[in-house]
């Protein structure tokens, strides 16, 4: 009897340790209370402005939202702002960024307007520091240290705020080494509910590689907003950031349980 409870207890320190986020009290905590980040900035294709585009990103700003952006890194090492792996939803191209140069990039109209893929130089640059700015690294196991240290070239001389994330532990494990003051967050969700479930989802879905990135927030998707790896993150201090929200009613009923609200297709009231 007494070799099974210790089995638990043992198994349940494992686990604490596991899903601990940092324990740290980071300086731009209180700046992400009640911060409200438009997804890929306020883009609307019906009004020519396309996710991820100059035109989101400054009508964001106007209007004093945050704004949350995606970042890849290009075959000849350009830092670029958008969100898939391949070119194909958003400019009918069947190619992987990864594969493709900027210059050629630059050609292409996204989502068959005006806009083009824009530079994460080009972005800060629009934001001017003026708003909070969310980062999310899209690398893969291989590319993570290149991109992670072409956006910290330059995000250095950038002087506004902003956070960065990354479903990839090891993205922000680079940022836990080499850049510890900025605050760093673990994207996850329930990925038992996804197609193709594997053993290194399972442990991404329970938070368990924390134990790789030490977050300073949580990233999770709000359908799971009771998910009890969440639950326990959020216990033990880490920011709470939901994703993604597109009504006023998923708003009021998520309003208690975190502190950073990623949305689109509504202006929530800041």
């Amino acid at each position: 009897m007494w070799w099974l409870i210790l089995i638990i207890m043992g198994v349940a320190i494992l686990f604490l340790y596991c899903v601990s986020p940092a324990l740290r009290q980071h300086p731009d905590a209180e700046l992400c209370k009640n911060l409200y980040a438009a997804h890929r900035g306020l883009h609307s294709l019906k009004d020519g402005i396309p996710e991820n585009s100059l035109a989101a990103i400054k009508k964001a700003v106007d209007l004093g939202y945050g704004i949350e952006i995606d970042i890849h890194l290009t075959m000849d090492g350009e830092v670029v702002v958008f969100h898939d792996e391949t070119l194909m939803r958003a400019c009918g191209i069947n190619k992987r960024i990864k594969n493709t140069t900027y210059q050629e990039l630059s050609k292409y109209e996204i989502f068959n307007t005006k806009e083009h893929i824009p530079t994460l130089s080009q972005v800060l640059e629009i934001i001017g520091g003026r708003t909070m700015l969310i980062i999310e690294f899209k690398c893969s196991d291989i590319s993570y240290k290149k991109l992670c240290s072409a956006a910290n070239r330059i995000l250095t001389d950038y002087k506004g705020k902003y956070i960065v994330q990354s479903f990839n532990p090891l993205a922000m494990l680079w940022y836990r080494k080499n850049r510890p003051d900025v605050c760093r967050g673990q994207l996850s969700t329930d990925f038992f509910r996804q197609p193709k479930i594997n053993a290194l989802k399972a442990a991404a879905g329970l938070l368990m590689l924390n134990m790789i990135s030490r977050p300073d927030f949580i990233s999770y998707d709000i359908q799971y907003v009771n998910s009890f790896p969440r639950k326990i993150c959020s216990f033990l201090g880490a920011i709470r950031a939901g994703w993604t929200v597109t009504s006023y009613d998923q708003l009021r009923k998520i309003s208690k349980n975190f502190d950073i609200y990623i949305f689109e297709g509504f202006l929530p009231d800041k």
